[in-house]
């Protein structure tokens, strides 16, 4: 009996026992299990903190890279009317490497026809002489020296005439010696201009007539970008074998009055980009950069705490 009683009061200990070491184990899970959850709520108000200061950052880059009405409007303020009612629109004048043709006629055609028999061209080290045919008859490209080599009379200097220009020069050659009353047909091949930088379509374009205007120009191009300036814009021209180079403000009227309103053959028209691009540009790299770390640390504490 007393055997027994020993057994049992030895199994009741160790029970005891166990019971007070899983009490013990619950009590440090709990502790932990409490310790991560204030460990979980930290981190979120850190990520909470994190996630408004970024969003303040990115509106004050915003607001600082934005553009206003007034930068992308073109002719600002009132325009006088009466102070731009004349213009003057300035003529072609031939340059090296363009391309003309020239028909010549007269009261005797016969007498004419020498004069319209093809496409001549002076050359280094001598004269090239094409062959009259039906498409380039009276076709003329002015050469490094800026002269055509005319049937009959030989080498004109054009270089820098107009089309009345060179209309008197074959006057001074050709009337009362080898023609009566001779009259001319000129035309310019050729022409275009060249727009690139901040604009839609960059590229080469056809000078199509000889009023052609900076507005025009832009619009072929597909118009400035939001970033383009449009008060200092560059003309690049050729004259008389020298280059020139002239500012245009659009957004200011007196830009009717500028020698660049009007294009001529082979301008080249640059529109730089504002500062507040490349601003921009680096905004959106730090927000993708910035972004990107904050998905990353993220699932990085989603996947401890899981």
């Amino acid at each position: 009996m007393n055997t027994l009683f020993k057994k049992s009061s030895l199994i009741t200990k160790v029970l005891t026992s166990v019971s007070c070491h899983l009490t013990s184990d619950v009590c440090r899970l709990t502790s932990v299990s409490c310790h991560l959850t204030s460990v979980y709520c930290r981190l979120s108000s850190d990520v909470c903190r994190l996630t408004s200061v970024l969003t303040i950052a990115m509106s004050i880059l915003f607001l600082s890279s934005c553009t206003t009405y007034k930068q992308l409007q073109y002719l600002q303020g009132e325009i006088d009317s009466t102070k731009y009612s004349q213009f003057k629109v300035p003529e072609q004048r031939a340059q090296k490497g363009d391309q003309l043709s020239i028909n010549v006629f007269s009261d005797n055609a016969a007498a004419s026809a020498p004069f319209n028999t093809g496409s001549i061209s002076s050359g280094v080290g001598g004269l090239s002489v094409q062959a009259s045919t039906g498409s380039n008859m009276g076709n003329y490209e002015v050469d490094k020296d800026g002269n055509v080599f005319f049937p009959v009379i030989g080498l004109l200097k054009i270089e820098g005439l107009t089309k009345e220009g060179i209309s008197n020069l074959l006057d001074s050659k050709l009337k009362g010696t080898y023609l009566t009353n001779p009259y001319y047909v000129i035309r310019f091949q050729n022409l275009k201009f060249t727009v690139f930088g901040e604009v839609g379509s960059p590229g080469v374009y056809p000078l199509t007539r000889n009023n052609l205007n900076i507005f025009e120009a832009l619009t072929y191009a597909g118009d400035l970008s939001v970033y383009g300036k449009r008060h200092n814009i560059l003309v690049i021209r050729e004259n008389n074998g020298k280059r020139e180079f002239g500012r245009i403000d659009i957004t200011n009227s007196d830009v009717f009055n500028s020698p660049y309103y009007y294009l001529q053959q082979n301008d080249m028209i640059l529109v730089d980009m504002r500062k507040q691009k490349l601003l921009a540009d680096q905004g959106a790299i730090r927000n993708i950069s910035v972004f990107i770390g904050l998905i990353s640390t993220l699932t990085f504490l989603i996947n401890i705490i899981n």
